[in-house]
C-alpha cells in the first residue's frame, strides 16, 4: 500500500516538470530603453538659465495660486481616488506575501450524546476543538513572483499618486491663471466700452449741432453694444474658469469665492529645463511605467511557476472531552502532500499567453509614456520662447496703438478726420490689449507646462 502511494505521487511531479519544460511562453520583451530618445536634444545653455524646479510653484509668487494648490492636494476627489488605489495595492501586497505564510486555523463545537442500553436513555456532552496548520513550501517560488508582482504595484500606484498629484496642481495653475487673464481682459472691455459711451455721447451732441450725421450715431451706438455682448461672453468665461477651480480644489460652485487677481501680481519663473535622461526618475508617470513593467515580469514568473508542482505541510490537532467527566483525548496527525498539474483544459496555459501579453503591453506603455514625456518638454519649451517674443512685441507695438486711438479722436472732433478711422483705430487698440493680456497667459501657461513635463519640484 505504502509503495503504491509513492507510485501515484510521483506521476503529478513528473508530469508537472514535462508540462514546464515543454511550456516556454511568450519570450520576454526588450526593456532597454532607446538611445535617441535619451539625446540632449536642448542646449547646456538652456538648462542653465532660469529658477530651479525646486522651488515650485512659490516661484509664481503669488499666495493665492499655493493656497488654492494646497487645498487641491488636500480635497481634490482625483488625488483621494489615486491615494486609494494605493490603499488597494498595499492590500494586495499583504495578500501576496501571505502565500508564503504558515496558515493555523481553529474550530470548536459542542454536542449532545443520547445512548440507550436496554433502560432509561442517558445525555451525554461532547466538545470538540481543533486546530489546523498548513503551509505551502513555495519550492519553486510561484508565491514570491507574486509578491514582487504586488510590491511592483504598490511602487507604480504611489508614483500614479504623484503623478495625479503634479496634473491637477497644474490644472489649478492653468486655472488660476485663466481667470486672471480673464479678469484683466475684462477691465480691457471696460476701458473699451467706457471710451465707447464717451465717443456716442460726443457724436450725439455734433448730430444736434449739423457737424455729425445720424449714420456716425448708428455706427457707434452699434459699436457700443458689440463691446457689451463681447464682455457679457467674457464674463461668463470667467465664471467657468472659477467654477473649474472650485472642482479642482474639491468645494462646490456656488459658494466658492476666488478673488479677482491680476496677470501683473504673478511671476514669470521661467523653470530651468532639465535634461532629457533626468526625465526617466523625476517624471512620476515614467517611474509608475517602469514599475508595472515589473509587476508584469512577476506576473509571467508566477504563471511560468505554475506548471511546477507544490509541496505543502499540514498539522491537525484535535482535542475531546465529555462533560461526564471523561477522560481527555488528544489526536495529533502531520503529513505532507506533493501535489502537480496534469490536465486543466488550458487554465495555466493562457494565464501565462496574458501574463505574457500584460508584459508587453507594460514594456509598449512605458515607450509611449516616454515618448509623451520627451513631446510635452519639447512643446513646453517652444511655447517659452515663442509666448516671451510675443510678449515683447506687443509691449512695443501697444503703446503705437494707443497714440493712433487717441490722435484719431482728437482730429475727429476737430473734423479732420472721418468716425471710420476712429473706429478702426480703437478697435485696433482694443485688439492689442487682449492679445497682450492672451500672450501673457500663454508664457505663464508655458511656464506651468514646462514645470509639469519635467516632473515638478523633486521630492
Amino acid at each position: 500500500m505504502g509503495r503504491r502511494l509513492k507510485t501515484v505521487r510521483a506521476v503529478p511531479l513528473a508530469a508537472g516538470l514535462c508540462l514546464a519544460g515543454c511550456t516556454g511562453g511568450p519570450p520576454p520583451p526588450t526593456l532597454a530603453v532607446a538611445p535617441t530618445l535619451l539625446s540632449d536634444s536642448w542646449t547646456t545653455q538652456e538648462a542653465s538659465q532660469g529658477a530651479p524646479l525646486d522651488s515650485g510653484w512659490a516661484a509664481f509668487r503669488s499666495d493665492e495660486l499655493v493656497r488654492l494648490i494646497e487645498r487641491a492636494r488636500a480635497a481634490n476627489t482625483d488625488v483621494a481616488i489615486a491615494r486609494a488605489r494605493v490603499i488597494q495595492a498595499r492590500g494586495q501586497l499583504g495578500v501576496a506575501r501571505s502565500a508564503a505564510l504558515p496558515s493555523v486555523s481553529a474550530s470548536a463545537g459542542a454536542g449532545v450524546l443520547r445512548t440507550s442500553r436496554n433502560g432509561p436513555e442517558t445525555l451525554t456532552g461532547d466538545h470538540q476543538a481543533g486546530l489546523d496548520v498548513a503551509w505551502d513550501l513555495d519550492l519553486f517560488g510561484q508565491a514570491k513572483a507574486g509578491t514582487k508582482a504586488a510590491r511592483a504595484r504598490l511602487a507604480a500606484a504611489n508614483f500614479q499618486r504623484d503623478a495625479t498629484a503634479l496634473a491637477v496642481e497644474s490644472e489649478v495653475a492653468r486655472a488660476f491663471v485663466e481667470h486672471a487673464a480673464l479678469t484683466d481682459r475684462l477691465a480691457v472691455l471696460d476701458r473699451a466700452l467706457e471710451n465707447a459711451r464717451e465717443l456716442e455721447r460726443i457724436i450725439l451732441i455734433r448730430v444736434r449741432e449739423g457737424v455729425a450725421t445720424k449714420v456716425d450715431s448708428g455706427l457707434q451706438t452699434i459699436e457700443v453694444k458689440r463691446i457689451e455682448a463681447e464682455r457679457s461672453q467674457m464674463a461668463e468665461a470667467r465664471a467657468h474658469a472659477r467654477n473649474a477651480l472650485a472642482v479642482l480644489v474639491g468645494d462646490e460652485a456656488p459658494r466658492f469665492e476666488l478673488a479677482d487677481g491680476r496677470l501683473d501680481a504673478l511671476a514669470f519663473p521661467d523653470f530651468r529645463p532639465v535634461q532629457p535622461g533626468e526625465l526617466l526618475v523625476r517624471r512620476p508617470d515614467v517611474a509608475a511605467a517602469e514599475a508595472l513593467i515589473a509587476a508584469a515580469d512577476g506576473d509571467v514568473l508566477a504563471a511560468r511557476r505554475a506548471f511546477l508542482p507544490s509541496i505543502s505541510l499540514s498539522a491537525r490537532g484535535v482535542g475531546q472531552s465529555l462533560a461526564s467527566g471523561g477522560p481527555l483525548q488528544v489526536l495529533l496527525s502531520a503529513g505532507a502532500s506533493l501535489i502537480g498539474p496534469i490536465f486543466d483544459g488550458g487554465r495555466r496555459r493562457g494565464d501565462l499567453m496574458t501574463a505574457g501579453g500584460r508584459q508587453v503591453e507594460a514594456v509598449e506603455t512605458y515607450r509611449a509614456t516616454l515618448l509623451t514625456a520627451m513631446r510635452e518638454g519639447e512643446d513646453a519649451l517652444t511655447a517659452l520662447d515663442a509666448s516671451r517674443s510675443r510678449v515683447a512685441l506687443l509691449s512695443e507695438t501697444i503703446e503705437a496703438a494707443r497714440l493712433t486711438a487717441r490722435l484719431a479722436r482728437r482730429q475727429y472732433v476737430e473734423g479732420a478726420a472721418d468716425l471710420q478711422t476712429v473706429l478702426n483705430a480703437e478697435r485696433g487698440l482694443l485688439d492689442l490689449e487682449d492679445a497682450q493680456a492672451i500672450a501673457i497667459q500663454d508664457r505663464l501657461d508655458a511656464a506651468i507646462d514646462l514645470y509639469r513635463a519635467m516632473g515638478g519640484a523633486a521630492a
